[in-house]
């Protein structure tokens, strides 16, 4: 059996990320790995950003990362994260680089972007309270006005502005299924 790819999303805080993920994830079968599965477990226990919680987090991360790849190689992974364009996202993404590579599997890198008053306006979808996610739009305002995002190499930049979760996942599998060359 051919070996499945390996698909990252990244992506503001709020565009949708997870829930374009799991559509996806869904539609092909495979496994969703979201940033808060890391994010979530460390901020019960640390402060964001202290040492201890950045150490918590690799290992969470090592962990799942670890789980995964016992996982049949015919298995899908869809990857989300949410980096800046700043140093720290090369280690923070290396690990997906490194788990594609490992599984000697195709890599597809997507960003999601869309409006600021679209972003604002996911960001404050009901469904987004509870967890760590974060629902003020100041501080997303202050994010997308002082950072860029994070876009790897070869990453495909979508603008979600006007698509549902299920019209974004259905772009990306369409990617998924054209010849690489």
């Amino acid at each position: 059996m051919p070996v499945a790819p390996v698909v990252h999303i990244g992506g503001w805080p709020g565009v949708g990320k997870m829930t374009i993920g799991r559509v996806l994830a869904e539609r092909l079968g495979g496994r969703l790995i979201h940033n808060h599965l890391m994010l979530d477990a460390t901020r019960a226990i640390y402060a964001r950003n202290t040492p201890e919680s950045v150490a918590m987090r690799e290992e969470v991360r090592d962990l799942i990362l670890s789980h995964a790849r016992k996982l049949p190689k015919e298995v899908p992974i869809v990857f989300t994260d949410a980096l800046a364009d700043e140093p720290a996202a090369v280690p923070l993404f290396q690990p997906t680089l490194d788990f594609a590579k490992d599984r000697n599997a195709p890599l597809h890198l997507f960003v999601l972007d869309a409006s600021l008053q679209e972003n604002q306006r996911r960001l404050q979808d009901p469904a987004r309270i509870g967890g760590d996610k974060l629902t003020d739009v100041g501080i997303l305002k202050t994010i997308r006005h002082s950072e860029k995002l994070f876009i790897p190499e070869a990453a495909v930049v979508l603008d979600v502005t006007n698509m549902t979760a299920q019209a974004a996942a259905a772009v990306i599998f369409q990617h998924l299924e054209q010849p690489r060359g």
